[in-house]
């Protein structure tokens, strides 16, 4: 039987090494309407994976559509950004980015324990308390970096990097990842998401991935099987206890 539809999640072995650990998925306009992606979430949590979502500032609409669809389903799913306890505080950098100062993990490991999906828009709040948007690939890195993510998952329409042979980069290090981001020979987009993968890799987050979300099942393709989709950055350091 297929195991998303029997909900026995006895014989998943592969999934066993993931329970208790959290997933943070990037998601944009199109990955949010990937037609498995609401019972991948559920799915997620019945093994004891934690999932959180990341969405663009001004998508709220598109929050708000998520967190309706998860909560309609026997999911329970909640709405927060940065300013809700101070998760991500900001401040302007020199050339007028909003960069994350300082990240309050307290309220998202509280929904988190209880099981909640957290669906949360890219805003930060400043020192004075003024909400502030953020690049929604830099929010994502810095809520897995903080809640020591075991994935951090951004959307590629690509299905991954891919250089002149057209081939899938299946694995770069960090090192490798950024200096690829660097050269220019990316889309932008592609290039700063690729970016915030290394470097959040580099914050402590196990691996990072850039994949087609919108493919069937494509979020869970780690938990259930040995391999993984897209292109992956890992460390280049191997800890041992």
């Amino acid at each position: 039987m297929d195991a998303f539809l029997e909900g026995n999640t006895e014989g998943l072995t592969t999934a066993r090494e993931f329970a208790g650990s959290v997933f943070v998925l990037r998601l944009d306009e199109s990955t949010a309407h990937a037609p498995t992606l609401v019972e991948d979430l559920l799915f997620m949590r019945r093994v004891g994976v934690r999932p959180v979502i990341v969405v663009d500032a001004e998508q709220r609409r598109l929050s708000e559509r998520l967190i309706g669809l998860i909560n309609r389903v026997g999911g329970e799913a909640v709405g927060l950004d940065g300013t809700s306890a101070s998760t991500l505080v900001v401040s302007s950098s020199a050339d007028g980015r909003a960069v994350v100062r300082r990240v309050n993990t307290s309220l998202l490991g509280l929904l988190l324990e209880q099981g909640y999906i957290p669906v949360f828009t890219a805003r930060g709040t400043s020192i004075a308390g003024t909400p502030t948007p953020l690049d929604a690939a830099d929010a994502a890195r810095e809520l897995a970096a903080a809640v020591r993510a075991k994935r951090l998952l951004y959307p590629s329409g690509t299905g991954g990097i891919r250089l002149e042979d057209d081939e899938v980069v299946a694995e770069l290090t960090a090192s490798e990842a950024l200096a690829l981001a660097a050269t220019g020979r990316l889309d932008p987009d592609q290039a700063k998401q690729l970016a915030a993968a290394a470097l959040g890799v580099r914050s402590g987050v196990d691996a990072a991935q850039l994949l087609d979300l919108t493919a069937t099942h494509a979020a869970l393709v780690e938990l259930l099987t040995s391999h993984h989709l897209g292109t992956q950055v890992i460390s280049h350091v191997l800890l041992t206890n």
